[in-house]
Parts: structure tokens; sequence; C-alpha cells
């Protein structure tokens, strides 16, 4: 039997994923600008954008998606992941190119004011796209260590190692050679993936997608410099902070591999408008601990009409 070309692939294994949760989603390819990227949709009600971290899919929100009834919840492929278009450094700097994308991206949606939920490195998108036009964002959830954006955070080996040019692109074009081995690699940063096979094997098969790995050294090499050093311009500064007058909330694991939970406090204490909640149990993907939990903290930041 042929194997299957690594879209089809990539698309059935979303398909469970999705399927494993009860998650139906309407897609979406959105032309912006002659950059396209890939929106997919559940439900009906107030608006909440999801965006996943640097190399994440879409699909890992499942578990999330299925615990917010009465929301319309959409979620992006972020450049180079997923089945949107590939992530190009060259481009411009990352943090203007995060703004750019997620406000474009509000503008096709017809979207004029909602709040944003990032993962991760999404978590730094919708805190950069907040302090820069704060009137597209009405709140952010930032779920997990916010990427390089807050001081003190620790990237891990396998970061360091992509940050660096030239190897990091080699590295990643290393294709893992069974989802149980991707499992154990993700697990490095979030061990409750392990309890998420769908979850991982959808990683496995977007680990195949043509221009994924070069996408995702390349989303490490603008953030970090080479090593893993937080670059300057995606790092925000405590006047931003004071002056960030919308509500954030940091959803944040007890188990966290990528920082100490005083990053987020400290953070959270110059904000006007920012709490930080700690989930037990739960790594760098809170939801994948406890979904409900972290779907009711989320809902709250949802205005109602």
């Amino acid at each position: 039997m042929p194997e299957r070309d690594p879209v089809t692939a990539f698309r059935l294994a979303e398909d469970a994923a999705f399927d494993r949760h009860g998650v139906t989603v309407a897609e979406h390819s959105l032309d912006l600008g002659g950059r396209t990227v890939r929106v997919l949709e559940s439900g009906d009600g107030p608006p909440i954008v999801l965006v996943p971290g640097d190399g994440a899919v879409a699909g890992a929100w499942a578990p999330l998606m299925a615990e917010l009834p009465g929301h319309r919840v959409i979620v992006l492929d972020r450049p180079g992941a997923g089945l949107s278009g590939a992530f190009d450094r060259r481009a411009g700097d990352l943090r203007d190119q995060a703004v750019g994308l997620l406000t474009a991206t509000l503008d096709a949606l017809g979207l004029e004011r909602v709040p944003i939920v990032g993962s991760s490195g999404g978590a730094a998108w919708a805190l950069w796209t907040a302090i820069a036009t704060p009137g597209r964002v009405s709140a952010v959830a930032a779920l997990g260590m916010p990427g390089v954006c807050l001081p003190g955070v620790r990237p891990q080996p396998p970061m360091r190692l992509l940050s660096v040019p030239g190897l990091g692109q080699l590295l990643a074009r290393i294709p893992a050679p069974s989802p149980d081995a991707t499992g154990r690699m993700l697990a490095k940063t979030d061990a409750r993936l392990l309890e998420h096979p769908e979850i991982v094997a959808l990683y496995h098969a977007a680990g195949r997608l043509p221009g994924y790995p070069g996408s995702v050294a390349a989303l490490f090499q603008a953030s970090m410099r080479p090593g893993g050093r937080p670059r300057a311009a995606c790092v925000i500064g405590d006047d931003q902070l004071r002056a960030l007058d919308v509500p954030v909330l940091f959803v944040f694991g007890a188990d966290e591999p990528l920082g100490d939970p005083e990053v987020v406090r400290r953070a959270a204490g110059l904000m006007p408008h920012a709490r930080v909640e700690v989930v037990p149990g739960a790594w760098h993907h809170p939801w994948l601990a406890d979904a409900p939990a972290v779907a009711r903290l989320v809902a709250g930041l949802v205005p109602r009409p």
C-alpha cells in the first residue's frame, strides 16, 4: 500500500485529534496580502482567538475548544505550522510580523476587538499585539511561559540548538522515526502530552509537512540569538508592561520547565489589570492538565453582549 502524502496524513491526524474531543471545525484560507493563513473555527457566540506557540499545531487546542461551548472559537495555523504558508524570517522583524499578521487576520474575519488566547510563543504574539494595537485586543490570556518575551525564561536544550543558524535547520529536518519517538521528545517540554496520543500523532505528521522543519528553526532563530538568548526586540520592557491597559491573565503550569512562576508574577505586578493562575500538575500547556478549569478562566475574559 503506497504511503500517504504528507498533507493527507496531516489532515487525517488532525481530524482524529478533533474527533477524539468531539470538536467540529470549519476551515478557511485567508489571503493576507500574499501570505496565506489557515484558520479553523468551531461553535457560535462571542469570539475568542487562539494563537498556537512556535511550531505548534491548531489541533493541540482540541481539549480546550471542547470546553468552550457558547463561543465562536477561532484558531490560527501560524505561518510555518500546520497548513499555513511557510514562515519567512526575511520578511521582517518577528514582533512586527506578529502584530501585522494578527491584525490582518482580525480584519479578514471582520473582528473589531476580541480576546486573544496565546500559548507559549503565541502568547508573546498576543501580548505584542495588545501593546501595539490596544484597540483591537479586549483581553489577553497567556497560557504557559509566553515564549521569550519576559525576562527569566529558560529555553530548553532543543530550543537552544534550533536557535543556531544552519545547525537548527539541519536538526529540524531529521524526522522522528515514530510517533513514540515524537512523544518522548515533546514530553521534555510537556509530559502531559503523553496522555494525548492523538495530539502526539498530529505533531508527528506535522514534522513531515513540506516547509515545516525549516520554518520551526527559522522561528526560533527569529526570537533567539544563537545559543538561546532572547533577541532584545522580542523582550517586553517594564514601561510597556506598565502601559498595557487591557486585562491580562497568565495561566501557568506548576511544573512549567521554561521558567518559574515568578517570571509572570513579576510581569503581572507591573501591569494595571493582570493576574496569575497556577494550574497544579500542568507543564507548558496548562489545558492538557485541566481543560475545564482553564476554559473557565478563559471564558471569564470574554465580554458578553
